[in-house]
């Protein structure tokens, strides 16, 4: 049997601590405050609606000292493509011009500065373009154009668009103009 350490006076686990009367803790004792009704709910928040329209009916609130608050852009859609699978939105163009040329093999070429590919990505991924590694642009399929180019614009971007004979790109359709017609 193990012989008991404790000094005289105390419980034999050690503690000098005095007993704790039995039951909760006297500040559980106290009441919790009322949980709102369903009632006080709703029209606290009819009156943060109704508050939140009037800010926004008494205008925006000026960003800085100097009173002016910052326009925000406008926004473009950001797709959801394979090479874009999280929408990640697409930053304004440093350098918008983009130079398309269509090909003899039925395919639109789209020049940019290299500063702008990872936007022409971001638009144009779910296209099915490509970035041709021997001639250094972006591929993409004639069918496909109209779509590019409009993306591209709503992104703040100018497209000039020519086929390789030097017309507009814009009325190009291989099918019926080029090379494929024979006859």
């Amino acid at each position: 049997m193990a012989e008991d350490t404790s000094t005289p006076g105390t419980p034999p686990g050690g503690r000098d601590d005095p007993p704790q009367p039995a039951g909760p803790p006297p500040a559980a004792k106290e009441e919790a405050p009322a949980e709102p009704s369903r009632e006080e709910k709703i029209a606290a928040a009819r009156a943060r609606a109704e508050a939140l329209k009037a800010q926004r009916a008494a205008g925006p609130a000026p960003a800085g000292p100097g009173g002016t608050t910052a326009k925000p852009a406008p926004a473009v859609k950001a797709w959801a493509t394979s090479e874009n699978p999280g929408a990640q939105p697409v930053t304004p163009p440093q350098n918008p011009k983009v130079e398309a040329l269509g090909t003899i093999t039925q395919s639109v070429e789209l020049r940019c500065a290299p500063s702008e590919d990872q936007n022409v990505r971001k638009l144009l991924g779910g296209l099915g373009v490509y970035r041709n590694p021997l001639r250094g642009a972006w591929q993409l399929d004639y069918r496909y154009y109209a779509e590019a180019a409009q993306r591209l614009r709503a992104a703040g971007y100018q497209v000039e668009g020519r086929d390789y004979l030097g017309r507009p790109l814009d009325q190009w359709q291989p099918e019926r103009r080029g090379w494929t017609k024979l006859g």
